[in-house]
């Protein structure tokens, strides 16, 4: 153990110092921290907070109380202002002193006719401050309990339940929807980057014959289990820094959009995707690893894995059919096919309910994968080795495991 343990301290060290990995850890966050800056830029900048006019002519305003809106930085408040005559109104429009103006007719409130004037038509949050303002100075409405009004203000609240009705998910859940396609996106970018220093690795000391002198003091098992978990924890340590990241991102746009303090990871989801993702990172990294033992150069190595990285992204092509029958027969085989196993599995409890025996065969099913796959690459680095400038076909590696 003391063995693998170094292998394990060497990996993670070698390859957390690089500068490609500097570069890969920070690129997420950077791109957050960006887009953050133009979007609050763009939204800052793009606001108009000049006046909104108005032309009471059944002076139902005349007394009105003031506007209760508090407003916010994305969301400022906006000043009303009256005015006694169309003219007077319409100069200020054009002059730049006002955004728009609203006509109230006489028959107010009994018809409610507004017309809004405008040269460029005003941001919806700024018409919606007038109605609000109109709203709460109307008798029907001052007679409702604040509880009451509160809930009018809010608006619908739509529930949506699965056809089986195994699933119900609320307005304000939509985080739940795009969850698993986020965490299939970073899984794989995560999984197939540690998989491809893992490759990189075996094939590049195979080919300047470092393993033969590595292998003197470690067996080829000991050295693949080492090098696997490595690797793998350096892509945990990347997916550690960019869910902080994403945590403190969510914190700080929470403060402004408060619809982002209400997402969270329902705990059962988090359990599984720990449960899914932990084992199928192993096992994608140990195939990685067999695939570097048994091929001479690092752009065949390249090719192989590139097709099997497709397998991977499989559920992502086929979204649609498995998102419009979470329960079918797509979803069923994709959910049991251990490469895709996990992202299938997290796509359809987004709409439904997947039966826990189902969740525990996949994990059993991964774990046994990710045990045999460790084995594997160690058998395979050690009849690679045998075979040096050969390429080992898989028809010689199960056949030489039968033969031993």
């Amino acid at each position: 153990m003391g063995k693998i343990w170094q292998i394990i301290k060497f990996e993670y060290i070698r390859r957390v110092s690089e500068k490609q990995f500097l570069f890969a850890l920070l690129s997420l966050p950077l791109v957050v921290v960006i887009t953050v800056i133009v979007v609050f830029a763009i939204s800052v900048f793009t606001i108009n907070t000049d006046p909104i006019g108005y032309i009471d002519r059944s002076g139902f305003l005349t007394d009105a109380a003031p506007n209760e809106f508090k407003g916010n930085i994305f969301d400022p408040a906006i000043d009303f202002i009256p005015y006694s005559d169309l003219t007077r109104a319409q100069d200020d429009l054009e002059s730049g002193l006002i955004q728009a103006y609203y006509v109230i007719p006489q028959t107010f409130p009994e018809v409610r006719d507004v017309e809004l004037f405008f040269i460029k038509i005003p941001m919806a949050e700024a018409q919606n401050q007038f109605m609000q303002w109109v709203r709460q100075n109307l008798d029907t409405f001052k007679a409702f309990d604040p509880l009451v009004l509160e809930r009018l203000e809010e608006g619908s609240l739509f529930t949506m339940t699965t056809l089986d009705g195994s699933r119900e998910m609320q307005q304000d859940q939509w985080f739940l929807l795009i969850l698993p396609i986020i965490a299939g996106i970073t899984f794989i970018i995560v999984v197939l980057t540690s998989g491809g220093y893992l490759l990189q690795a075996v094939v590049e000391e195979k080919e300047n014959r470092t393993m033969e002198i590595v292998i003197t003091s470690v067996t080829p098992t000991q050295l693949m289990v080492g090098k696997t978990i490595g690797n793998i924890s350096v892509g945990l340590t990347q997916l550690a820094v960019w869910l902080i990241f994403s945590w403190i991102g969510l914190s700080i746009a929470g403060r402004f959009w408060p619809a982002l303090n209400n997402i969270s990871i329902p705990g059962e989801m988090f359990l599984v995707m720990a449960f899914l993702f932990l084992p199928s990172f192993i096992m994608i990294a140990a195939i990685m690893s067999t695939i570097g033992a048994i091929v001479t150069e690092m752009r065949e190595a390249q090719q192989i894995s590139g097709v099997f990285s497709l397998f991977v992204t499989i559920p992502l092509y086929v979204i649609t059919p498995m998102m419009m029958n979470p329960n079918g027969t797509l979803a069923l085989v994709l959910s049991f096919f251990p490469p895709t196993a996990p992202i299938a599995v997290m796509l359809r409890m987004a709409l439904t309910t997947v039966p826990t025996w189902q969740i525990v065969v996949n994990v059993l099913a991964l774990v046994i994968f990710a045990i045999l796959s460790m084995w594997l690459a160690g058998h395979a680095f050690r009849l690679g080795m045998l075979q040096y400038g050969k390429r080992l076909s898989l028809k010689e590696l199960f056949r030489k495991q039968e033969a031993a």
